[in-house]
């Protein structure tokens, strides 16, 4: 057992290059929470991403944006607090024990029930410190010993690359959208649900935004539809369309999808990440796409929910939903014989290099022929080469060219460094 002596929290405010749209809003800024933990001697120090749009709208739309990521970092450290004095054997043993507590703490600061994507993405810089002291404790040599056992077999690959799946957001222009697939992109990750200028959720929001969509998705296959890339079975460029929940039935996104049908761009698409609410528990084994789940799975059994319903794939974020959470959910993936990919949450640099660890571990989609992550901090932070001061010493990033990371035995061998804390001292100064 390891004992939890201290627990200590700070934030960083990052702002970012131009506004960043999804979810039907825009964000300015992304808080880097961290937290620093002392454990039977050994201190590890993370920094989370707090993105309160994406883990809970209606806690972004309650607030002003300030307001929302203070309410984020309060129940930070709450966590802390909590854990001052306890003890575990493995880090993924305490999430389940902090949510109750935590859910009733953040209801107290908002007035109504968050979503508990709210909670675990609060989590992320306290769980992934935690790992961290597990891994010198034990002696881990890289991440890949980190790996619980009953989940090694659902990451038992090693790839040699991994394709930099970048995001289109609402803003991204046409002269950015080219040179991104000029770079080598192979699997473009389009985020639709565009607001329209209506009052969101009404039938008039709904339809400016289905036509908004059709435009943007004619607009990008306009650019990419001739594209070559050598990390895709056909030589294709991929479509990921992201909606967030902001679709209300099949018949809109049935609608969307055949005019991708008419455009030529339906045999594209890879991916359709989270068109309904999470609350929304349309049967969707119909549809002749992989559904993928993002907000609607941030537990075991959330996939294995979605997985009746007919999606056949679950976006992993162990960078938003915690390390710990996201070794349960590709376990329970790889059993059913579906999909996953490690997808952003505009994180920082450190936290980018642990969602390539554990990308480069799992298996690829459908149509590939390396494994995939999504990196999209380097397009949206105003300061992202500032911010490697984060980074521990020693560590070289894997830098992306032609489109993917190149993985060589450095990256698996060097991945140990991640667990020291002498970057984060730098960046946060605690």
């Amino acid at each position: 057992m390891i004992r939890i002596q201290s627990c200590d929290t700070a934030f960083v405010r990052e702002p970012l290059a131009s506004p960043f749209g999804f979810k039907g809003g825009y964000l300015t800024e992304l808080w880097q929470a961290v937290v620093k933990v002392t454990a039977d001697g050994v201190t590890a120090c993370c920094p989370g991403t707090q993105s309160v749009l994406w883990s809970d709208p209606k806690v972004f739309a309650s607030f002003p944006p300030e307001k929302a990521d203070e309410i984020m970092f309060s129940v930070t450290k709450r966590a802390a607090q909590m854990l001052c004095g306890q003890s575990f054997s493995r880090p993924d043993e305490l999430i389940p024990q902090l949510l109750p507590d935590l859910k009733e703490y953040a209801r107290s600061l908002t007035g109504f029930a968050v979503a508990d994507t709210f909670i675990l993405n609060s989590l992320v810089g306290l769980d992934t410190a935690l790992w961290s002291i597990w891994a010198i404790i034990n002696r881990a040599e890289s991440f890949g010993d980190i790996i619980p056992e009953d989940v090694r077999p659902a990451m038992s690959c090693r790839h040699s690359r991994l394709a930099k799946i970048p995001l289109i957001s609402y803003a991204v222009t046409e002269e950015r959208i080219r040179a991104l697939v000029d770079s080598g992109a192979a699997l473009l990750k389009i985020k639709i649900g565009a607001p329209s200028g209506e009052n969101p959720g009404s039938e008039a929001d709904m339809r400016g935004m289905l036509e908004r969509d059709c435009r943007r998705i004619s607009q990008i296959h306009s650019i990419a539809r001739n594209a070559q890339t050598d990390l895709t079975d056909d030589g294709k460029v991929r479509y990921y369309l992201d909606a967030n929940g902001r679709y209300d039935g099949k018949e809109r996104l049935c609608a969307l999808l055949e005019h991708m049908d008419r455009i030529g761009a339906a045999d594209r698409v890879s991916l359709i990440e989270e068109p309904f609410a999470p609350d929304n528990l349309t049967e969707v084994g119909d549809i002749p796409f992989v559904l993928n789940a993002d907000e609607s799975a941030h537990s075991l059994a959330d996939v294995r929910a979605r997985l009746s319903l007919g999606y056949r794939a679950v976006a992993l974020k162990p960078i938003a939903k915690t390390l710990s959470v996201s070794f349960s959910m590709i376990k329970a993936i790889h059993e059913a014989g579906g999909q996953a990919l490690c997808a952003d949450l505009t994180v920082n640099p450190l936290l980018a290099e642990w969602n390539k660890q554990f990308a480069a571990r799992i298996s690829p989609l459908g149509g590939f022929r390396a494994g995939c992550v999504e990196i999209n901090g380097d397009e949206n932070y105003l300061r992202w080469r500032g911010m490697y001061s984060m980074l521990p010493d020693g560590y070289v990033p894997a830098e992306a060219a032609g489109g993917s990371f190149a993985l060589g035995d450095d990256f698996y061998d060097n991945s140990r460094l991640l667990f020291g804390v002498n970057g984060c001292n730098k960046y946060f100064g605690v």
